[in-house]
């Protein structure tokens, strides 16, 4: 039996707003009521097409439990007809496959699996997604019963509606961070060593080919790293954003950009910046836009600093941001110390740095005076409270070392304890 196919389709309206919708792929057909609630409940609340993508992924999901136990969810809503909690933890389990790679044979097998009062499956997904799609459909069956039953809403279909909520939510697996061993991110000074040689252009290690794609990606490490930067604040960096007299740096939103081709625009979230930075790294960059970058075909017709060298219908557009995530992944396999990379702990390994340097200050500045600095070039606003977020390794660290003198100090150690 062929089930129906739904499809998250994004695109750029003329004015530039990246949108996105959808899809019954089967029928060619946008989905009303799905597409209605992402404009009214995400879009219109300012959130980025990434919310709004997130958003009916999780919908998708919903719907397609639906489609597989022929489930028609406007007309149920409709008789008040909500789910029971065998249904709720049927799609708690459909929650946790890996739709990604899923084959029309195994659309069986995963709807045997999840049928109402089966055992619960093997998890296939982590469980983040698992979290983000019960939220999402949370807040969705919320609002579609809801609008679907208007004024005919009682007090009874009220507290049936919140409970079929409340379900999905409580349903949502915990454990989302009380052990926070292990989670503090940030390379090490000797990771930080072997990152630099693997990305160094000639480098036996590097795992890229040409020497123009060398130079441009180990421009991209040396940024993430010096700068501290998010990976959607690199995409935008622009040519003209760099003043090379005066070695600084603009860190700049550029939300619903006309003239960036990408379908997915990279989003600045922070603070719009500017940055001192250092002559190595001027140079590092002068020398890709001169010798490399302005030899790529296509890239003159934009002014974005990082581009796709590879050969094809996108060679010299704007690098995307699953293009980044590429060359961060083979940084990453190109030694075992780096096998978990990924371009936000450079942010943390900044950090680090920060609260190194502060510490062997001599005159260094007050606690709080520190964190509107760091506030600053990380481009949060004042008094946010995220500088702590970024903090956390340095302070465990500092609090071991502290902890190892204080026993140092109580007592000597006892006779039978101490090394011959």
């Amino acid at each position: 039996m062929r089930f129906r196919k739904f499809q998250t389709q994004s695109f750029v309206m003329q004015s530039g707003e990246r949108y996105c919708l959808l899809f019954d792929k089967t029928a060619g057909m946008p989905l009303f009521y799905p597409n209605l609630f992402v404009t009214t409940q995400v879009r219109n609340k300012s959130n980025s097409v990434a919310a709004m993508e997130s958003t009916l992924s999780g919908i998708n999901v919903l719907l397609s439990f639906c489609d597989e136990h022929r489930i028609d969810l406007v007309e149920r809503f409709l008789k008040r007809d909500f789910f029971t909690f065998g249904e709720l933890d049927a799609i708690r389990d459909y929650c946790q496959q890996d739709f990604g790679k899923r084959s029309i044979e195994s659309i069986e097998k995963v709807r045997s699996i999840n049928s109402i009062g089966a055992h619960k499956p093997t998890r296939k997904t982590g469980l983040a997604s698992e979290y983000m799609r019960l939220s999402h459909i949370a807040k969705y069956v919320e609002w579609l019963a809801t609008i679907l039953l208007e004024d005919a809403v009682d007090r009874k279909t009220m507290v049936d509606i919140a409970k079929m909520k409340k379900g999905f939510e409580s349903r949502r697996p915990s454990g989302k961070g009380r052990n926070q061993l292990g989670r503090e991110q940030g390379l090490a000074q000797e990771q930080e060593l072997v990152l630099l040689e693997v990305v160094r252009p000639g480098s036996e290690r590097n795992p890229f080919g040409d020497e123009a794609t060398q130079v441009r990606n180990q421009l991209i490490i040396l940024l993430l790293l010096h700068l501290g930067i998010r990976s959607g604040e690199l995409l935008n960096i622009r040519v003209s954003d760099v003043d090379w007299s005066r070695n600084q740096i603009v860190i700049a939103r550029r939300a619903d950009e006309k003239n960036d081709p990408r379908r997915r625009q990279p989003l600045v979230k922070t603070l719009d910046r500017r940055l001192p930075i250092k002559d190595t790294l001027v140079q590092a960059m002068h020398n890709y836009v001169l010798q490399f970058r302005r030899k790529v075909l296509g890239a003159r017709k934009h002014d974005y600093l990082l581009v796709t060298h590879k050969s094809g219908p996108t060679q010299g557009q704007p690098m995307s941001r699953s293009t980044l995530i590429k060359v961060i992944d083979m940084v990453a396999q190109a030694d075992p110390s780096l096998a978990r990379l990924h371009s936000h702990e450079l942010r943390h390994t900044w950090n680090n740095r920060f609260s190194e340097y502060m510490d062997t200050k001599v005159d260094a500045p007050k606690q709080e005076e520190q964190e509107s600095q760091r506030s600053y070039l990380q481009g949060w606003k004042p008094d946010s409270g995220t500088a702590a977020i970024y903090t956390k390794r340095f302070t465990r660290e500092k609090a071991i070392e502290a902890s190892l003198k204080l026993q140092d100090g109580i007592a000597r150690v006892p006779e039978n304890l101490q090394h011959e």
